[in-house]
């Protein structure tokens, strides 16, 4: 399928999910997805979905990009610089979004505190973003073991947004309003990176 048809379809189905969160309706959606993730509270489990949502917060993320930025300045490594500027795309648009709509998070089933809105989720849309830029790099030019690498980083994409619900600090609306919206931006940077670098080239 063509992206950009690929990227209509994720953007409808982005709205058709804010519409349900705007009109109230999500409330049979996101009541059973986390009465599912729930279900499987432990202290194991909850120890465990701490550190995976860690893996995409603003502190840990923040390290890591200060890191390849420096990477990219040291040894001229440029093509690194698709993470930091993904990075930063998601969360500017992820808080105009959040603004936007000012949808509260479900605070009473919180195990985290969390003070900023709730839609989309911040962790789901940097999760796409970053880790996604990772993918979509280490397949462009086909790293040691970038089977491996794509299916782990999915696992952890996905996990992250399952954290956010296990927590209690996003509706599953929420995380999949970030999973649609960031993998429609996602695959429009990676066109517009790609067009950039062929006008580079020339």
């Amino acid at each position: 399928m063509n992206k950009w048809k690929i990227v209509a379809l994720l953007l409808v189905l982005f709205f058709i999910d804010l519409i349900l969160v705007i009109t109230g309706n999500s409330l049979f959606i996101d009541e059973f997805l986390y009465s599912c993730i729930s279900s499987i509270k432990s202290d194991f489990m909850t120890d465990l979905m701490l550190f995976i949502t860690n893996l995409a917060s603003t502190r840990f993320l923040v390290l890591v990009n200060v890191g390849l930025l420096l990477i990219c300045v040291v040894f001229k490594k440029y093509k690194l610089l698709i993470l930091p500027i993904s990075s930063l795309i998601s969360v500017v648009i992820n808080n105009l979004f959040k603004l936007l709509i000012a949808r509260d998070r479900p605070l009473d089933i919180a195990l985290i505190e969390e003070k900023f809105y709730s839609f989309p989720s911040g962790h789901s849309m940097i999760a796409i973003m970053f880790y996604g830029a990772v993918i979509y790099l280490v397949n462009r030019y086909k790293i040691r073991g970038y089977k491996y690498i794509t299916v782990a980083l999915i696992f952890l994409i996905f996990f992250v947004g399952v954290s956010r619900i296990y927590l209690g600090v996003h509706f599953a609306t929420d995380v999949l309003g970030g999973w649609l919206l960031a993998s429609a931006l996602l695959i429009v940077f990676t066109i517009i990176w790609e067009n950039c670098e062929r006008k580079m080239i020339k």
